[in-house]
């Protein structure tokens, strides 16, 4: 019944327009045939937000599996919704499916191009598969947006991946401008202790680590690399307070067998 209608439209439509409009207008109305056919109708869009709540609610479980039902229900009503696809992303990443996860935050990039959380979270996935390059212009790119909410979570991302990289100057400026928009990350704090030491600083390293616990008492491998940054600052008693933390806290690992052997040593 469309092509009826379209070669109605345009054989009356001869009557009143030179060619080349008439083409245009053609092309035209096939582009809005073809967009009509394809745009979720309201009742789709409302059952596609309603999955994505429960997949929000699952998520905030760590349910990975179930959000990821949920996510692909309203991906099927709403396929260019970038939320549910940034989502997807995420669980993907969670799976360790990072090929997929990439793929996800492409399509969301795609529906809304200065969608900063989904850059950076396809930076994070790059990063997750060491493609350090693509990582970096990613946050990049989540940066660049002048409205993007959390800035700092992209900055401390390239902060970490310049520190793994080894290029530990490049780190500590990303890192300190995340922690000037939120100074009170632990992980910022951690990551930029370890580029202190890096860089033999390491009265800086004690510290962004000292903070670091100071915020999230029970963060232990800043416990640890505090402990031995107070070693080869000298200063044992400190060392041993948190060496002591860490082998109470840590049942049975290589490390904290460490820590016991340090706290008998120095008795």
């Amino acid at each position: 019944m469309t092509n009826h209608f379209s070669r109605a439209i345009v054989s009356y439509t001869k009557q009143l327009l030179p060619l080349r409009t008439l083409h245009t207008f053609s092309i035209l109305l096939l582009i809005s045939v073809v967009s009509c056919a394809t745009v979720p109708n309201p009742e789709d869009l409302k059952k596609a937000n309603v999955h994505n709540r429960l997949a929000e609610s699952y998520l905030n479980n760590s349910q990975f599996n179930e959000a990821f039902v949920e996510l692909q229900k309203a991906l099927k009503m709403n396929p260019e919704n970038k939320e549910t696809l940034n989502y997807l992303g995420y669980v993907s990443t969670q799976f360790k499916k990072y090929n997929d996860a990439i793929s996800y935050y492409k399509r969301a990039i795609s529906a809304d191009p200065e969608y900063s959380d989904a850059y950076n979270n396809l930076g994070v996935a790059y990063a997750e598969i060491e493609e350090w390059e693509n990582a970096i212009a990613s946050f990049q790119s989540a940066l660049q947006n002048p409205v993007y909410r959390t800035p700092a979570r992209a900055y401390s991302n390239m902060g970490h991946v310049f520190y793994k990289k080894g290029e530990f100057r490049k780190a500590a400026e990303s890192l300190e401008e995340s922690l000037i928009r939120n100074p009170i990350s632990p992980r910022t704090l951690y990551t930029l202790g370890l580029v202190h030491m890096e860089l033999d600083d390491n009265h800086a390293a004690i510290e962004s680590l000292s903070n670091a616990v100071g915020i999230l008492p029970q963060y232990l491998d800043a416990h640890w690399e505090l402990a031995n940054a107070y070693l080869r600052a000298g200063d044992s008693d400190r060392a041993l307070k948190h060496f002591r933390i860490l082998a109470d806290k840590e049942k049975n690992t290589t490390r904290s067998i460490e820590a016991s052997e340090y706290i008998e040593l120095f008795k």
